[in-house]
């Protein structure tokens, strides 16, 4: 900021007189200002529009698409409960399973007993060692200790790796129990008195010292669960399989003389309210952007500059610029394009399916007056009718995969949301993805581009007028310099006339 000292010989008020001489030379400045503020907000005004649109898009729409949720399944159990869990997923098979477990998968285990060993035997006694250490193998991974170490320090060591060697240990009173983490039959083969033990899926290497040898304990082998399913024998090296859309989780085997009975059915409540809050999301949406469209411009406003401010309270200058960025959005393509491509996928809708005989059967969706602006209504009635009767159809009417025009609702739904974020993206610079009101748009934006370019034009004219000024404080300056001059001539001649 530079200082000036002027008009102590004219006695003019020089900064008043820049100010105004200045005055209109600003005003141009002034409405590039205004002009680049309103593309501004229009640009603000559209990323909080995008980011309503990819809310839509893709924490709605897209979960709502999910067959877990517009084509759900519930599950009913009854008979042995206990021996069988089972979920269902949307493409499990309607209708009536009978499930009998005849055996439960279990994990293969080998127990080593150490004659005369305790809690104090070093490891160097039970087994051979270098000299200065013992190794063992658990499939394929090795672990060496020292010879002086325990029973309890080589359960110690096993557990440590259990993700690699696929085995966990017990040691207690001179016994050494190690299992497998996975369940199944493997090789299913055991050495009793141990080298190499090959129980189910563990295969352990161990060697023995002769004078204390090693007792080798029958092992509880590696089996596999066995379910009989509607006379149908299925095995399972786990205990979780699935069959037809069913995962099966066996806990026990069934008691004797009993079966577990499985009924699937569609969930028809969760697709209902899945309905319901599409709809109240597809509500929401259009409002807000019909809002937009409609949105009355005052052309007599204009954004602030901060002279205009000067004067104002903060009340009368929110007033004034909401009135000044009011329509940013009115009639724009994009949105009007998106609304009517909505307008034109809902008819589906409302046309509803066909039964068996051709007959045209209504979900209950219907639109509101043409005032409503492609509103929808749902008679929760007339849709579980549908769900009950023509399950399949109603479901395909939202969810179909098909391509063209044949695809489900929600299909149509996710491609013409993001045809209009694409479109924004170019226009504005708005994100595809992004819900956050403050990420960063796209600098080669058609708008991004206009007011990158308004600024340095801005800059341009900010130069011109600070030169301007500068000239005018010159010629100030010059009058004060010619003024000054004939004071002191004057003065000169007054002391010479005496």
């Amino acid at each position: 900021m530079v200082t000036r000292i002027t008009g102590m010989a004219s006695g003019l008020d020089v900064d008043s007189l820049v100010k105004q001489l200045m005055k209109a030379k600003q005003a141009t400045l002034d409405n590039m200002v205004r002009k680049r503020t309103k593309l501004e907000w229009q640009q603000e005004d559209y990323r909080t529009m995008a980011a309503k649109i990819v809310d839509f898009r893709n924490n709605k729409v897209s979960n709502y698409n999910l067959s877990t949720a517009i084509n759900a399944k519930s599950t009913t159990v009854s008979g042995d409960q206990s021996a069988v869990t089972v979920n269902s997923t949307s493409s499990s098979a309607s209708g009536s399973l009978n499930v009998k477990v005849e055996s439960v998968a279990e994990f293969a285990t080998k127990v080593f007993t150490f004659a005369g060993a305790n809690d104090t035997t070093e490891l160097g006694d039970l087994l051979e060692s270098d000299g200065t250490n013992v190794t063992v193998t658990i499939n394929g991974e090795p672990i060496t200790l020292s010879k002086t170490s325990k029973l309890s320090d080589l359960a110690t060591a096993i557990n440590a790796k259990s993700g690699t060697t696929k085995s966990t240990a017990l040691y207690k009173d001179g016994q050494l129990s190690i299992s497998a983490t996975q369940t199944g039959v493997g090789a299913n083969t055991v050495d009793s008195n141990g080298n190499t033990v090959k129980t189910g899926t563990l295969d352990i290497q161990m060697i023995d010292v002769n004078s204390i040898g090693i007792n080798g304990v029958e092992a509880a082998k590696g089996g596999q669960a066995k379910v009989i399913i509607n006379g149908i024998t299925y095995e399972s090296d786990s205990n979780k399989f699935s069959v037809n859309g069913y995962t099966f989780t066996v806990n026990a085997k069934t008691a004797t003389g009993s079966s577990t009975t499985l009924t699937a059915t569609r969930d028809v409540d969760k697709i209902v309210e899945t309905v319901k809050s599409f709809i109240s999301d597809y509500n929401s949406l259009i409002s807000a952007v019909n809002s937009e469209l409609s949105e009355q411009k005052y052309y007599k406003y204009n954004p602030l500059t901060s002279d205009e401010k000067e004067g104002m309270t903060d009340d009368e200058i929110k007033l004034w610029q909401d009135k000044a960025r009011s329509g940013t959005l009115q009639n724009d393509s994009t949105l009007k394009k998106m609304i009517s491509d909505f307008r034109f996928e809902m008819t589906s809708l409302v046309a509803g399916i066909k039964d068996a005989n051709g007959q045209s059967i209504s979900i209950g969706i219907t639109t509101g007056s043409y005032s409503e602006q492609g509103k929808l209504y749902l008679d929760e009635s007339k849709l579980r009718t549908a769900l009950e009767s023509n399950p399949d159809e109603v479901v395909n009417l939202f969810s179909g995969q098909s391509s063209g025009s044949s695809s489900g609702l929600f299909s149509k739904v996710l491609d013409t949301t993001m045809e209009a974020l694409k479109s924004l993206q170019t226009k504005a610079g708005t994100s595809l993805y992004s819900t956050d009101l403050n990420t960063t748009l796209l600098a080669n934006s058609l708008l991004s581009t206009q007011i990158s370019e308004m600024k340095k034009q801005e800059d341009f004219e900010q130069e011109r007028l600070n030169n301007a000024e500068t000239q005018y404080y010159k010629m100030f300056t010059a009058m004060e310099t010619a003024i000054n001059r004939y004071n002191s001539q004057s003065s000169s001649i007054s002391s010479m006339l005496g």
